[in-house]
């Protein structure tokens, strides 16, 4: 009974910090790079610099980008952020996961909701250049029909004219014992990349195959294998 109890106020008090919680991104500020560029990318305060073995999900084992940067924090309501950024790429791309529980039901409607998306593209930023002119706006797939959210190709004028913009809600892990909505998603990842990027194909082959870590231990020893994704 005590068991259960807890299980439910703990769902509960997820619940509510989620429905509070804007997820959305911000203009970038510059974040200044060990050699002597910028990378613009939105580093919370707290932030810290993690290596590749520690990130939520496998992301650095299918990037086609190299990365240069990985940071951690934990945000509002217990949820595990990420922040990659990559060489010679502007942008970042950033992973918010719920490690019990799921988040609000007002962020999958948000995540189904094509202008929901194009409003959040359209007030991202890339510096120095103005806000993103978004392109068609397109339905993210992968199969899994617990998979929300959409994509577009963009442009930051005057600077940047080909950018990629991303915003996808996945569920990576059932638990048994922790009771979510029919058509909740346990992982956002957010996606704004501007520069000489791989073809559009591949971008969207790599989001589609993004999961969680399982096996620490396994991960490792994937990553040591894996040139393209070291820092």
């Amino acid at each position: 009974m005590t068991a259960r109890l807890g299980t439910s106020v703990l769902r509960k008090t997820l619940r509510t910090a989620f429905a509070v919680l804007g997820l959305g991104l911000s203009a970038c500020a510059a974040d200044p790079s060990a050699d002597g560029g910028e990378r613009f990318v939105v580093f919370a305060q707290e932030a810290q610099t993690i290596d590749l073995a520690e990130t939520d999900l496998t992301l650095p084992l299918t990037s086609p980008l190299e990365i240069s940067t990985v940071r951690k924090r934990v945000g509002e309501g217990q949820i595990f952020e990420n922040y990659y950024s990559f060489h010679q790429v502007k942008g970042y791309i950033r992973t918010s996961r719920v490690a019990f529980g799921h988040f609000s039901t007002n962020v999958s409607n948000e995540l189904r909701r094509s202008g929901d998306f194009h409003r959040f593209a359209s007030n991202l930023s890339v510096p120095p250049g103005d806000k993103l002119e978004v392109g068609k706006v397109s339905r993210f797939e992968n199969g899994d029909p617990h998979t929300l959210g959409f994509y577009t190709l963009a442009a930051g004028a005057p600077y940047h004219q080909d950018c990629f913009v991303a915003r996808i809600g996945y569920r990576l892990v059932d638990y048994a014992s922790v009771e979510r909505e029919p058509e909740s998603v346990d992982t956002l990842v957010e996606v704004l990349l501007c520069g000489k990027l791989p073809k559009r194909e591949v971008l969207l082959s790599f989001l589609a195959t993004l999961k969680a870590v399982e096996n620490r231990e396994n991960y490792r020893r994937e990553l040591s294998k894996r040139p393209i994704g070291t820092i």
